[in-house]
């Protein structure tokens, strides 16, 4: 008769381990799949943004204020893209820009450029504070919310412009 009741006992013990370690899973899986959504909604802004810029490159400073425009008008007014599944405002971002023939010369980008002139290239930077529930556990700092953030870059062509990255 006493080895049944331990055998009843394990039986609690090992399904309430699995239970936590499923529990667990699960939780990851869904703070996973948010940030995989936000990431999402904030490379099609980027996109979008890019595009945008460059098509407002046209070798003047006018131009270029244009592009570092091109992203906020974006993410604001009645129809502004949006992340957290169209909720949250786009409100960290970043704009720069680079020379280059057939690809951006990585020693070129910069926010503020001091010429215009030979600026094709235009790279917009959104990123936001991603809620988390359940990766909490893993961050050093105990905070709330991880960072995602989406790039693209995009170049002027003499016809139109187009996305690169």
């Amino acid at each position: 008769m006493p080895d049944c009741h331990s055998k009843r006992g394990f039986v609690l013990i090992a399904t309430s381990i699995a239970l936590v370690i499923l529990m667990a899973v699960a939780g990851l899986g869904i703070d996973l799949g948010r940030m995989y959504l936000i990431k999402s909604e904030l490379q099609a802004f980027a996109d979008a943004a890019a595009l945008t810029a460059a098509l407002r490159l046209d070798g003047s400073e006018q131009g270029i204020e244009g592009a570092r425009q091109a992203a906020g008008e974006l993410a604001a007014g009645p129809n502004a893209m949006k992340w957290d599944m169209g909720t949250r405002p786009i409100t960290e971002i970043s704009t720069s820009f680079a020379k280059g023939e057939a690809a951006p010369d990585p020693k070129t980008w910069q926010p503020d450029p001091k010429s215009a002139s030979d600026l094709h290239f235009v790279r917009v930077v959104a990123s936001a504070q991603a809620p988390v529930i359940f990766l909490r556990a893993f961050q050093p700092m105990k905070t709330d919310a991880t960072l995602v953030a989406a790039s693209s870059v995009a170049v002027k062509t003499p016809q139109s412009a187009r996305l690169i990255q």
